[in-house]
């Protein structure tokens, strides 16, 4: 699965837009691909002869590890004996790909549980037995995709909710004004594509936040950072591998904004550098 990930300003949504892979020494066409999502998403939309089953707003629950937010099937044919388990004439075979997955949200981009699900037929009683097919599946029922899929991870929508933290290099008193989510002082491997998540105000100082500017490998990037949701991430950027100034492995990120001083009106900056590395 590959994604792009893009903000539009006007509409303060994050699209994510995943192309499907089946490898050509699968020995199964994928017919669903879900998602254990962050956050939950204002439009979800499927390829042609796909349907997206997502979770709004109202709806959204991260109750635990196997809940996908999202999940995309692959339409089944019409015409009788289908059902659920029928094979779609829109599975994804060996060798060949799929994009148009989407998701439009509010949420910013973060690492999220993906799977992948081949296609295989279930066995069903033969029609006329005394066995009710509804009840033959709940007694058999689909297994965990822990064990029944393949898993990834790749960017999807995503809440943070904590500061790794405060950073380095800080005048006295100016520490609180920026802090990372999801890097440490200490170093942090990222993933390619890889987000970088900040925090304004740690400790409900006063900062401006149009001040920030953001320094990568001696290249401002300040541009790549957009706005996140309301008590999550106030900014978050995607590092795309291959872009420049991105590098793999070793980077360097060196951050500013300015603030008030606790219990002054004088302004002060609160200067981060921090050393992260991405991998494939």
């Amino acid at each position: 699965m590959t994604v792009a990930v893009t903000y539009d300003g006007a509409s303060g949504l994050w699209r994510y837009a995943y192309t499907v892979a089946n490898g050509p020494a699968a020995a199964q066409d994928i017919w669903e691909v879900g998602f254990r999502l962050g956050g939950w998403s204002r439009t979800v939309l499927a390829p042609a002869g796909w349907t997206a089953i997502g979770d709004t707003e109202r709806t959204f629950d991260i109750a635990g590890p196997g809940i996908p937010g999202t999940s995309f099937l692959a339409d089944i044919p019409e015409t009788p004996p289908a059902n659920f388990y029928s094979p779609s004439p829109h599975q994804i075979p060996p060798g060949a790909s799929l994009d148009g997955f989407e998701f439009h949200s509010p949420f910013p981009p973060g690492y999220v549980r993906a799977w992948a699900q081949g296609y295989a037929p279930v066995p069903f009683p033969p029609t006329g037995e005394e066995e009710d097919p509804s009840l033959y599946e709940a007694r058999n029922p689909e297994p965990h995709d822990t064990v029944n899929a393949q898993r990834f991870t790749t960017l999807g929508p995503s809440r943070y909710t904590t500061v790794v933290t405060r950073g380095t290099l800080n005048l006295e008193g100016a520490e609180g004004f920026l802090g990372f989510m999801n890097l440490a002082a200490s170093g942090t491997v990222l993933r390619a594509p890889a987000p970088i998540a900040l925090k304004f105000s740690v400790g409900g100082e006063t900062v401006f936040p149009e001040t920030f500017r953001a320094v990568l490998n001696g290249v401002d990037v300040t541009s790549w950072f957009h706005a996140g949701t309301a008590g999550g991430a106030d900014r978050v950027a995607v590092l795309a591998r291959g872009t420049l100034p991105v590098q793999e492995g070793r980077n360097v990120l060196v951050t500013t904004v300015e603030g008030l001083l606790p219990g002054t009106t004088r302004r002060g900056i609160d200067e981060d550098v921090i050393q992260f590395d991405v991998v494939p």
